[in-house]
């Protein structure tokens, strides 16, 4: 596989990382009536270690004249009862992402909208995860922004093995009153592994994050994983599914657990598409979504534009 193949697969997977995943409350109580405080010492050091790393790659970035810009915009929808036998809850998940590559560096930021609708709990998710104490009532606004650094093992490229490591940090930028965030940052550490053969390309994920813990709140730090299958019909058709697990975020929560099916198509040089379908495998996840999400590839400085 060529390194362009790789970027394809990028596309395709790792951009299309955008649903979330929810948690009820047992007995329909508020977390504050039902959990005691717990704070994370650690979460401090590994904010920290995340962002000192980030400043420092993003200075490096930012004198390099190899440098390639992608932005994309998604939209993400899920519903389910997250064990309320009452209420479903709605979401609607807007992201703006911009990424900036520069050799096996990538920094990525991810600022989203949020709109809920239900009871559902938001603990669990890809890119940031968050968490409120909500009624039955709709709320939108600004969700928890994240930013990202990646390292690309590139000396694997000519076995057609791809191993990346990558960390992140929320932004606190949701609000806790409208239930659509926790007002605490979170961090985590993440391993990513694929593997080119032929068109297939089997791939796994696993990580860890530390989880910020507002006054009133019991949370755990949590692992989580994923593994998944693609095949690659051309340069610019792809299809795949993938399989994903993570330790709830509160202890008295069932752990979320979904599936998905993607297609990729790039359907200009510059340009493609990814339509994604979710089902949930567990009282902790939605029943059903779905989601789109547009990529554009900037012109490199000094390339003429394709």
């Amino acid at each position: 596989m060529t390194p362009h193949k790789k970027d394809n697969f990028d596309k395709c997977f790792m951009e299309l990382r955008l649903r979330r995943v929810y948690s009820i409350c047992p007995d329909g109580l508020s977390i504050e009536h039902t959990c005691p405080m717990m704070n994370s010492p650690s979460l401090k050091s590994a904010l920290f270690g995340v962002l000192a790393v980030c400043s420092v790659s993003t200075a490096a970035l930012a004198q390099s004249d190899d440098r390639k810009f992608r932005m994309s915009l998604g939209m993400d929808y899920t519903t389910g009862s997250y064990g309320d036998d009452l209420l479903d809850t709605e979401i609607l998940y807007v992201p703006l992402s911009l990424r900036v590559e520069d050799g096996p560096w990538t920094v990525r930021a991810v600022v989203p909208w949020l709109h809920v609708s239900g009871p559902a709990l938001i603990l669990d998710g890809a890119d940031g995860g968050s968490i409120g104490t909500r009624g039955a009532a709709a709320d939108s606004g600004l969700g928890d922004i994240s930013l990202s650094l990646m390292y690309s093992f590139e000396r694997f490229y000519e076995d057609n093995l791809f191993i990346d490591v990558s960390t992140r940090v929320k932004i606190p930028t949701a609000s806790l009153d409208a239930g659509l965030g926790t007002g605490e940052a979170d961090a985590s550490l993440q391993f990513d592994v694929a593997k080119a053969l032929g068109p297939f390309i089997p791939f796994a994920t696993i990580g860890y994050k530390w989880a910020g813990v507002p006054d009133g709140f019991k949370l755990r730090n949590t692992v989580y994983g994923s593994v998944g299958l693609q095949y690659s019909w051309s340069d610019r058709v792809a299809t795949g599914v993938s399989y994903d697990y993570r330790q709830a975020s509160l202890e008295t929560s069932e752990d979320p657990q979904d599936g998905m099916a993607y297609l990729n198509i790039r359907f200009a040089d510059d340009w493609s598409v990814n339509l994604y379908t979710v089902m949930g495998f567990s009282e902790n996840s939605p029943n059903a979504g779905g989601g789109v999400s547009f990529t554009y590839r900037f012109p490199q400085r000094g390339r003429p534009a394709r």
